[in-house]
Formats: structure tokens, C-alpha cells, sequence
């Protein structure tokens, strides 16, 4: 477990532990049956979102994506559908090739201002929550904004309940472990994580601080801060905390048949930081 280092009162972001990147990013010449580019609180529309989508865009290569995901906070400040092409659409052109969809779930502030259901609609998504199977993957999104909604909780019990994949994603916007600004959801964890245990949920996806964070394996479940797209501020760390670093980025989720290969990746086009999740 990674202790809590403090400078002036404030806690320090943790480096990629030496060996971690080129762990992750080890080449074995084998295309990933699924890859997907994920993005959290993207929706400046600004030159800094448009940077991170031109790396996602340029990093794709000839495997390319077969989805983009978004964590939330899709459109700034109020989540007004009317912005969607400027906010999401326009600057992610080049990722969002015919046959790759988008996949959004909803932040604070696409949700607190009431426009989270037009907005949904906009971006052309199913509902606030829904899954979507990619081969080996499930892929699950939520919304962070009602984790206690009694319809939700159990449509993710039947869902994960049912699930024969081997790999299952959990994506939403308000982070269950977190060091960052605004730290920890505890009522998304209380509500969420018993189920991701139970069902071994490998990787839980989060936006909402603007920085990168990975945790040590809990219960099973790796978590991930990715909420850095555009916007940044400073990164901490705690207990749970292997790397938190402040920079602008996406993170590419490589699939494969025996493990799961995260990467974050810079503005430049530079791995700062994997992980591999070995199957089983």
C-alpha cells in the first residue's frame, strides 16, 4: 500500500512507479480484440480539449478505435444540448469514424441543471444508464448523479448478475476512490462498489477531478481517475493511491483475451503511465 507523502499540508502526486509504462506497453505484435479511447470532462469545446482528441485521433493508428467513451461533464457549464456539436461532436471528428460510437455517461454538470435527458439525447446515447458488450468486454455506464435510484442498482445487479464476459468496465463520472479536489464519492462507493465485488468488476472509470489517478487493486477492482481532458488542477495521493499525476490526457483500454492493458496518454502522444490486469 503507498502512504500518504505531504508537502506543506498538501499531499504529493505519485509518479509511474519505474517499469510500470513499459510494462504496459510491452510489444507482442497482437491487435487487441477491442480498443477504446476514454475521455472525462471533455465538454470545453477549447483548444485544450481539441489537443487531447487530436492525440486520441493520432494514436489510433490501423487498428483504430472501436468506441470513444466519456466520463461525464460532456458539456460545460450546464450541459446545454444545443452545444453538443461544439463541445463533443466538432473536436472528437477524427476519433468518431464511421462505425465507432460514442459512448457518454452523465457528469454534474450535464445532469444538475436538468438537461441531462436532451443531452443524452444529442449525443445519441440509449439512456442515463446502459451496457454495451464488445467481445470479451462488458462495458457498463452509470449514472453517478442518482447512485441510490432503486431502478439503476438493479438493473447493474441483473446486469452483472447475467454477465458471462471476461472483462467488465464500469464507467461514470463521480469517482469511488479519489485523492483529488473533490476526493472520494462515498454514496456512489456505498452504492456501487458491494456489486463490483460481488460480480469482479476488473476496472471502475471515473472522471470529475481534473487529474490522473490509478489505485492499488481493492476488493479486486482497479480505479481510475481520468477527468483531465481539458481541464486541470493539482493531483494528490493516499492510501490507495499507486500514481496520480496532473497533466491533460485520455487514457487508450486495450482488450485482450488474457489481459487488460491500460495507457494514459499526453497531449504529445506520450505513455505516462499503464497497467496490465491479468485475467483471472
Amino acid at each position: 500500500m503507498v502512504g500518504v507523502s505531504v508537502v506543506s499540508g498538501q499531499p504529493e502526486p505519485i509518479p509511474a512507479p519505474p517499469g510500470a509504462v513499459e510494462a504496459s506497453i510491452s510489444a507482442t505484435g497482437e491487435d487487441p480484440a477491442v480498443r477504446l479511447a476514454v475521455a472525462g470532462d471533455v465538454g470545453t469545446g477549447d483548444d485544450q480539449e481539441r489537443r487531447t482528441a487530436s492525440a486520441a485521433a493520432s494514436r489510433a493508428g490501423g487498428r483504430g478505435w472501436d468506441a470513444l467513451v466519456l466520463l461525464g461533464d460532456n458539456i460545460y457549464e450546464d450541459g446545454d444540448p444545443a452545444r453538443a456539436r461544439s463541445a463533443v461532436l466538432d473536436p472528437f471528428e477524427e476519433v468518431l469514424q464511421p462505425g465507432v460510437p460514442l459512448l457518454a455517461a452523465l457528469g454534474n454538470h450535464d445532469a444538475d441543471s436538468g438537461n441531462g435527458p436532451a443531452q443524452l439525447d444529442a449525443l445519441g446515447q440509449p439512456g442515463p444508464w446502459f451496457a454495451q458488450r464488445f467481445g470479451p468486454l462488458l462495458l457498463v455506464v452509470l449514472d453517478s448523479n442518482r447512485p441510490d435510484d432503486p431502478e439503476q442498482l438493479a438493473w447493474l445487479e441483473q446486469t452483472l448478475a447475467q454477465d458471462d464476459a471476461t472483462w467488465t468496465v464500469a464507467a461514470m463520472h463521480h469517482p469511488m476512490r479519489s485523492a483529488g479536489y473533490h476526493g472520494s464519492d462515498e454514496e456512489v462507493r456505498q452504492a456501487f462498489a458491494p456489486l463490483f465485488k460481488q460480480f469482479g468488476v476488473q476496472l471502475a472509470l471515473a472522471g470529475h477531478d481534473h487529474d490522473y489517478q490509478r489505485s492499488r487493486i481493492i476488493d479486486g477492482t482497479t480505479y481510475i481517475v481520468s477527468g483531465a481532458a481539458a481541464k486541470l488542477r493539482p493531483a494528490g495521493s493516499n492510501g490507495d493511491t499507486v500514481v496520480s499525476q496532473s497533466v491533460r490526457h485520455f487514457l487508450d483500454l486495450s482488450i485482450y483475451q488474457d489481459r487488460l492493458v491500460v495507457q494514459a496518454v499526453d497531449q504529445s502522444g506520450s505513455v505516462f503511465d499503464g497497467v496490465v490486469i491479468p485475467a483471472g
